[in-house]
């Protein structure tokens, strides 16, 4: 085996040979010998970054306009019924249109302020719901539902006192109103008056043993007050309650139970 004493005076020689044999300057015989001793090594490939194209901006696509309420004249019943249909279909935005139309023609149709309210609520509109169920309750002042809608949206806009009053006003004309109780119950938890909360869930569930919510809510603040044994129970109850009523729903509807 030649070693690299061996490679680097021949390497030498043949360095001296050619600048006796040529008329390469002492600089160009300095490079050329390095490149003669340690040879000519494997240069690494640069790393050529990879520029991805600019995504091209996607081409601009023209929203349909807006559906337009159709003129149904001065026919307020029409504009309810077509506000129902569109609530069928989804259609939040339309059936407002349709029903706000309905009370201008009619400010006296009580079932066009209160699908309003319900519309209002379900899209988080709270003050324009309160609105719409004063007008209710200002059109049907005997009528507990219409206050206890105006007392569920008054508790959702944490307006509690409030919410407890319209709530009271419903149970004075239907004194058996489990929903009523169960509201209350709602508000005076969100005011942090627990035994109070906890009289107006036990009022529901006498009056209705049948009406789920309540032992829930029960459930709820037995576990806040530390009361476990108490809150299981009411939430078993409240589960088994659940069964039954989505049993029973089946049977209307003629399937089994989800």
């Amino acid at each position: 085996m030649v070693d690299r004493e061996t490679i680097f005076l021949t390497k030498g020689q043949h360095m001296k040979n050619i600048c006796k044999s040529t008329s390469y300057n002492l600089l160009f015989c300095l490079i050329l010998t390095a490149f003669l001793i340690y040879g000519c090594s494997k240069q690494e490939t640069p790393e050529v970054a990879v520029v991805s194209e600019e995504a091209k901006p996607e081409a601009k696509v023209e929203q349909p306009p807006a559906p337009k309420l159709p003129n149904l004249g001065a026919d307020a019943e029409a504009y309810y019924k077509y506000g129902i249909g569109a609530i069928k279909d989804g259609n939040f935005g339309m059936a407002v249109q349709a029903w706000e139309r309905a009370t201008e023609i009619d400010p006296t149709m009580t079932r066009a302020y209160n699908y309003l309210g319900r519309a209002y609520y379900t899209q988080g509109m709270i003050e324009e719901a309160i609105e719409a169920y004063k007008k209710s309750v200002e059109l049907e002042p005997t009528n507990p539902t219409a206050y206890i809608n105006l007392g569920i949206a008054y508790r959702y806009y944490e307006e509690f006192d409030a919410a407890i009053n319209e709530l009271n006003k419903a149970i004075e004309l239907n004194p058996l109103s489990a929903l009523a109780h169960d509201e209350i119950g709602m508000a005076l938890l969100k005011m942090k008056k627990m035994d109070e909360a906890i009289s107006a869930y036990k009022n529901a569930t006498a009056i209705d043993s049948k009406f789920p919510q309540p032992h829930n809510h029960l459930g709820v603040v037995y576990l806040m007050q530390g009361r476990t044994k108490e809150a299981d129970a009411e939430f078993k109850l409240y589960e088994e309650l659940m069964k039954e009523k989505k049993a029973a729903q089946a049977k209307i509807m003629g399937g089994p139970p989800h």
